[in-house]
């Protein structure tokens, strides 16, 4: 097991930040799950942690040892990436011997590793097969298992399952989970899919334009976002924003553009009358009442099986409802939505969380 300590990380491409000044420790054994959208710097950091991108600026460690000049091949790290990389050629079994055989180890190292990683992945049967012979879950395994006979001290993951069909997705998540309590190797592991992060992760590192917006564990990310663009992009669907001013009406209320009120009794405490402040609720804490007067306006509804989840729009602002309920609305119309006080998460006029407090 080995810790990771990035100090300071930076990665430029001529004026372009891909990267931006990075602190971040990883523990050994922990399992870390880099998240973000398309171009957010997610993957450069990875391959500027194997050694296969150069740093601009920073430092890398390895159990408190400095590794950045240190080229790929001498830093114990296995990769395993989007694309399966197998040599069509090559059976599954040659596939996974490949590289001890490059390196020179014995024959009978050789089998003891292949042995060992065929039976954690259950790759018995898939042997003497060729990579146009086996399915893409397969394929996966076997690259996944061609990292693991290198024995590495990091085991490092680029958007291993896109390629993958859900069902497929699903059932690799399980594995990869499973893998890492059996090793206990500390994994670093980059996605965009929150699902994926929120499943396998120890922590998540939620990222940005080349920046760390929060680490946290699932729950935290989930419960506590530190802003709103986090709030936004952990769940599906995202988390309701609601900007307003607010103003007093017997007590505190955020007036929204359409003039509607949501009452803030039982908020953070740090808002006073004429602030701007948004609120986030997420849609399945939201429900049809005929008790509430805000009112939305349904636009979709998408039907899933155990929930349904209606789009719309309150005012000016999307809006979104996830409900079990077997009454259906129908596009066109409106309907009464309310949430409890304690669902609410509150936002300053930056997008900042006010309030540390988790609300669950």
């Amino acid at each position: 097991m080995t810790s990771i300590a990035l100090k300071g990380l930076k990665k430029k491409y001529g004026s372009k930040h891909a990267v931006r000044a990075t602190d971040l420790e990883i523990a050994s054994g922990e399992f870390i799950v880099f998240v973000g959208p398309s171009g957010c710097g997610k993957s450069t950091l990875l391959r500027m942690i194997s050694g296969l991108e150069e740093v601009t600026d920073g430092r890398i460690l390895f159990d408190q040892v400095d590794v950045t000049a240190r080229p790929a091949s001498k830093r114990g790290v296995a990769m395993v990436f989007q694309a399966y990389a197998l040599y069509p050629h090559m059976t599954a079994a040659q596939n996974l011997s490949f590289g001890l055989r490059m390196t020179g180890h014995s024959a009978e190292e050789i089998a003891r590793r292949v042995e060992r990683a065929v039976k954690i992945l259950r790759l018995d049967d898939y042997l003497n097969r060729k990579p146009a012979q086996l399915s893409g879950g397969q394929c996966q395994r076997v690259a996944i298992g061609r990292a693991l006979v290198q024995q590495p001290r990091v085991f490092l993951f680029d958007e291993p399952l896109s390629n993958l069909d859900a069902e497929l997705r699903g059932s690799m998540r399980v594995e990869i989970a499973a893998l890492h309590r059996e090793l206990d190797n500390t994994m670093v592991y980059v996605t965009h899919d929150q699902l994926e992060a929120m499943t396998l992760a120890d922590r998540i590192v939620v990222l940005n334009d080349g920046r760390i917006e929060q680490v946290g564990t699932p729950l935290e990310i989930y419960h506590e976002p530190k802003n709103i663009f986090v709030a936004e992009f952990m769940g599906a669907p995202r988390m309701n924003i609601l900007p307003g001013i607010v103003v007093e009406d017997g007590g505190l209320f955020l007036l929204l553009d359409s003039n509607q009120k949501i009452p803030l009794a039982g908020g953070p405490g740090a808002v006073d009358v004429g602030d701007r402040v948004s609120v986030g609720v997420r849609p399945e804490h939201v429900a049809s009442s005929r008790a509430s007067a805000l009112e939305m306006r349904v636009d979709f509804v998408e039907q899933t099986g155990a929930m349904t989840h209606y789009f719309g729009r309150i005012g000016g602002h999307e809006f979104r409802m996830a409900s079990s309920e077997e009454r259906q609305c129908r596009p066109g119309e409106r309907i009464c939505v309310g949430f409890a006080a304690e669902r609410l998460h509150y936002f300053d006029a930056q997008g900042q969380r006010i309030g540390a407090e988790a609300r669950r």
